[in-house]
């Protein structure tokens, strides 16, 4: 179903207007002062300028920063960065061998994810002032600004773990203190639990209101803050999380391919998705963090490709081994909806034709490829206004958490969720095979390969200094080091940032 524009349209928010007016209301970003703060509609535009930070990884500020993107570079899934050449957005290349610098690194993150901090506490601080706005409602716009704030913030944590932390608005000289990375966790963790135990997010939501945060979509968040800070005294907790998801409505998908196509966006299998559009959408080359569609599937597609009935040209980066492609066996339908093998492609459609680009090895991300017709009604550059959505949370991977906590509680059936995600991937071929750790590992690998979970499956699982060596990991590198111009700005000051020990 496509698809209401969050970023831009009041009416997605739960205002129950209507009206075509709201769809050309956007965030009034330059206004997001105290002083802007008078009615529950200016909160309500204060979330929605929030929720957009979501959409800018993709590219903003001379950077390609989409974070599934980023996480698989540091897989061992990925071939190289790829592109036109090793010097074409060189920090990708230095990001895949794990030699980025302080200097030299995707540093837009740490912008966009701040921004995004920036913008919750504008909500949070003004929620309270509001006259006239029921608990209700005042609870859930808070549950979303505080969901958004731990998101925006666990993917700082995991990337540099000791980071500069702050739960109010700065004011000069804008800084704040660098935390040791358990802090971040306790804080981050102690937000999910009021969100979760506060029951502040309904469980579903309607059409008008698809991909505003759910319930689920915390519990799932919370699942992965404490999963990957191997926090074994919260698994119990996070185990009856995913459990309580079972019983809301969630489903698997049955045609894997088509899940990631328009079809499967916000289908029964979907807890939380980046939402993109091509309708109306207004990014520009001028015009980076403007709302609408992505440049992603450009960036991934196949280079100089001509002549498919399918897939668009893109600029090849992201080149996927083919010892990925044959880790699936010919009956698993994830194989040929995960990657694009170009030879089958070409061999299927006479007449296709590309151009290997760099690290080419003729296997492509077919998730988020740019696929034809996915930006043919943007108002903006046609490169940047894809309309294909980002999976965040599928209720798959509810499963294999659920699979992996029982076997590490030693206690409930881990099999059967196992077996469901199985199953579907292949179908009449399904044969079962009695779960362990390794087998939960490796399925994840399958499952989600290209969707950004791999490197930190890795991490998590004690597994990344054996997997990565030969690209030049080693436990040091665990958090990347804190910007320069971060360290530099702050030298001197009572907040002056550190260096992350990263050789």
């Amino acid at each position: 179903m496509k698809k209401l524009l969050y970023s831009s349209s009041i009416a997605l928010m739960g205002l129950g207007a209507c009206s075509e007016s709201f769809l050309d209301v956007y965030p009034p970003t330059s206004r997001m002062s105290v002083d802007f703060y008078q009615t529950e509609a200016d909160l309500i535009q204060g979330l929605i300028s929030a929720y957009d930070p979501l959409q800018w990884d993709s590219y903003v500020w001379g950077q390609y920063n989409q974070i599934t993107m980023i996480s698989d570079m540091m897989g061992d899934d990925i071939a190289t960065a790829g592109g036109g050449n090793e010097f074409d957005q060189e920090r990708l290349t230095l990001l895949h061998r794990f030699s980025i610098t302080p200097l030299m690194q995707p540093d837009g993150l740490w912008t966009i994810y701040y921004s995004g901090v920036n913008r919750t506490l504008h909500v949070i601080e003004n929620a309270n002032k509001i006259e006239g706005i029921s608990e209700a409602n005042k609870n859930r716009i808070l549950g979303e600004a505080k969901f958004l704030f731990a998101y925006y913030y666990h993917w700082m944590w995991k990337l540099w773990g000791n980071i500069p932390y702050y739960d109010k608005n700065l004011v000069t000289p804008y800084t704040a203190p660098q935390l040791p990375a358990d802090e971040v966790y306790a804080k981050l963790v102690a937000i999910m639990d009021e969100i979760i135990k506060g029951d502040y997010l309904p469980v579903s939501v309607p059409d008008g209101e698809l991909g505003r945060i759910t319930r689920a979509a915390a519990q799932m968040l919370k699942a992965r803050i404490v999963m990957y800070q191997k926090d074994a005294t919260r698994y119990a907790e996070v185990l009856a999380d995913m459990e309580n998801i079972q019983t809301q409505g969630y489903a698997l998908y049955d045609d894997f391919e088509k899940m990631f196509t328009d079809d499967g966006e916000f289908c029964e299998e979907s807890i939380f998705e980046v939402n993109y559009w091509d309708k109306s959408a207004s990014r520009t080359w001028d015009y980076t963090n403007g709302v609408g569609g992505t440049v992603f599937p450009k960036f991934i597609g196949p280079r100089g490709l001509k002549n498919s009935p399918v897939f668009q040209e893109g600029w090849g980066f992201e080149p996927v081994k083919k010892e990925a492609y044959d880790l699936f066996s010919s009956d698993d339908q994830r194989k040929d909806a995960t990657i694009l093998n170009i030879d089958k492609h070409i061999a299927e459609n006479p007449g296709v034709e590309y151009t290997p680009g760099y690290g080419n090895t003729g296997y492509f991300n077919k998730k988020y490829a740019p696929r034809a017709g996915y930006n043919d009604v943007t108002t903006g550059n046609t490169d940047m206004n894809f309309r294909n959505n980002i999976r965040i949370f599928r209720y798959a991977e509810t499963l294999l958490n659920i699979a992996e906590l029982r076997l590490r509680l030693g206690t409930g059936d881990a099999q059967t969720p196992y077996d469901d995600v199985r199953r579907r991937a292949l179908g009449d071929a399904f044969a079962q095979q009695t779960v362990t750790l390794d087998l939960i590992l490796h399925e994840r690998r399958l499952e989600f390969m290209l969707e950004g979970h791999r490197y930190w499956d890795l991490q998590r699982f004690d597994k990344a200094e054996t997997a990565l060596a030969d690209k030049g990991y080693a436990a040091f590198k665990k958090y990347w080091p804190i910007p320069s111009a971060e360290i530099d700005r702050t030298s001197g000051m009572q907040d002056e940032l550190k260096p992350n020990p990263w050789k």
